[in-house]
């Protein structure tokens, strides 16, 4: 038996002992060396971890398109998808720090990076156009939510054709009458 082995991976000639070398269950000793053996497992379940998590994406993607499908009740209203796409990424801060950290990882100047800030862009400006940029409901007062429910109930009516557009003229009364 010699005192010193050479690790398959590294190629560093260690002694051969159980300070550098697992044993195997047959008294032999392993051809890894402990630290290229640890690397191993620790890379292995990562790999694991991200496999696992990968499938638990998917089959939370797969359930919300099933959901989708059936349609109804079943399709989350916008704020919803993202107060949970936002939960899901630990808040709002949560969020953020995951947006910088995958733009500083991109390369400074790459087509990530433009089209992050674009995709920043067309968030803010589709957000103010539906009107995000609003105070929140439970800073306004008595008067605004009046105004603003009195707006949109007469915005639906016209929708539904129970009143005429405010630019359409209403047709006269049909008077018609003979008088003899």
């Amino acid at each position: 038996m010699s005192d010193s082995k050479a690790c398959v991976i590294c190629g560093k000639v260690l002694p051969q002992t159980s300070q550098f070398f697992h044993k195997s269950s047959k008294g032999a000793f392993h051809p890894r060396c402990r630290h290229c053996r640890s690397e191993k497992e620790k890379a292995s379940r990562k790999k694991k971890g991200d496999e696992r998590l990968n499938e638990i994406e998917k089959g939370a993607v797969d359930l919300f398109i099933a959901s989708a499908r059936i349609g109804g009740a079943n399709i989350p209203h916008t704020s919803e998808l993202v107060e949970v796409l936002m939960e899901y990424c630990g808040g709002v801060r949560g969020f953020c720090n995951l947006f910088m950290k995958q733009f500083y990882d991109a390369p400074a100047g790459g087509a990530f990076r433009t089209k992050q800030l674009d995709t920043v862009m067309r968030l803010v400006v589709n957000n103010t156009v539906v009107g995000g940029a609003k105070k929140p409901l439970t800073l306004w007062s008595e008067e605004e939510l009046d105004d603003e429910l009195k707006a949109r109930l007469l915005e639906t009516a016209i929708i539904l054709n129970a009143l005429p557009a405010p630019n359409e003229k209403t047709p006269p009364p049909n008077t018609d009458s003979q008088d003899t």
